[in-house]
């Protein structure tokens, strides 16, 4: 396509007219294109998270799946026997396994006793360090020293914390006149030693979750507060439980559905002894399939753990939304 261009001077006169080529199909291919990046841009996010999910919901959905049909089914310990379809039967047995009821209440009273101590042990500890904290910011490395070690290494030195003869925990009683106890062997002091173990390694979880929201709190409430004459209770009442509320949603939500499935602390210190005082869930499910061997049982037994952290999860995120 030739354009022509007037000019008394130069080349660009009548006489020397400038020839232009455009290129139609790149205007064409270009439409496409700038389409193409339209749409990428609008579901940029989805994209992004696009492998992170696939790869999620490839560990979650195939191990839920298949432990769904292992709960339908009655599985033999020979493998060339085949899977035999039972139904519901694994599901019924958990109404009259009296194993099964005393594990679901040693779960019970685990996951609310140690929860709730945590809870206030951190959200206290939070409350009491947090004009200081940040001035000993070491402080905080030596509070996360607990929840940093393997659950393993946590469970074999309070194991040895607790041994009759020559732990530390009977020396301390000797040394102050008291009576030496079994901790890990009595069964009225079994399940509150595990419970303490467990309040002391997942205590600055809840202590590390509460300070973050201390320390986002703002400033001017309080300063409003404070000229109104609230009392510190009145102000921690008033203010600092509503604002801190989402914090304390959270922190509650992972600790519960992680005591739910404590196996570590009770498989070393006490495997699941004396006379099932501390045997849970977990643990019981561990000797279904591998002691019992009846990885089917076992299964079920998985589901309604799942089944229970789910609905209990969603029950209290409901609870907490209503309350806002």
């Amino acid at each position: 396509m030739r354009i022509g261009t007037s000019g008394a001077f130069g080349p660009h006169s009548p006489e020397h007219p400038i020839t232009v080529t455009v290129n139609t199909s790149m205007t064409r291919h270009g439409g496409v294109g700038t389409t193409l990046e339209r749409w990428v841009e609008r579901h940029l996010r989805v994209l992004m998270l696009a492998p992170a999910m696939i790869v999620l919901a490839g560990l979650t959905l195939f191990p839920t799946l298949y432990m769904f049909r292992a709960a339908l089914t009655r599985i033999s310990p020979n493998p060339e026997i085949p899977w035999e379809f039972v139904g519901l039967d694994n599901f019924q047995r958990l109404l009259t396994d009296p194993q099964f009821h005393v594990g679901l209440w040693n779960t019970i009273v685990f996951a609310v006793s140690a929860v709730a101590v945590e809870f206030l042990l951190g959200l206290g500890l939070a409350l009491l360090l947090d004009k200081y904290i940040r001035r000993l910011n070491f402080l905080k490395t030596i509070l996360m020293i607990p929840m940093m070690l393997p659950p393993i290494a946590v469970a074999i030195t309070w194991k040895l914390i607790y041994e009759p003869q020559f732990g530390v925990l009977n020396e301390i009683m000797f040394r102050l006149g008291l009576p030496l106890q079994a901790w890990a062997g009595d069964a009225d002091l079994a399940m509150f030693s595990i419970i303490l173990a467990d309040v002391w390694q997942w205590t600055p979880f809840i202590f590390l979750l509460m300070l973050a929201g201390l320390a986002s709190l703002p400033a001017e409430p309080y300063e409003a507060a404070a000229i109104d004459g609230a009392s510190g209770w009145r102000q921690f009442w008033d203010l600092t439980i509503p604002f801190m509320k989402p914090i304390i949603a959270i922190a509650l939500l992972l600790r519960g559905m992680d005591a739910l499935r404590l196996f570590d602390l009770v498989f070393i210190l006490t495997g699941g002894g004396p006379a099932d005082r501390t045997k849970v869930l977990s643990l019981y499910i561990y000797q279904v399939a591998y002691r019992f061997a009846d990885p089917g049982y076992a299964a079920a037994i998985s589901l309604f753990v799942l089944f229970v952290t789910v609905a209990l999860s969603t029950w209290f995120i409901k609870r907490m939304r209503l309350a806002d």
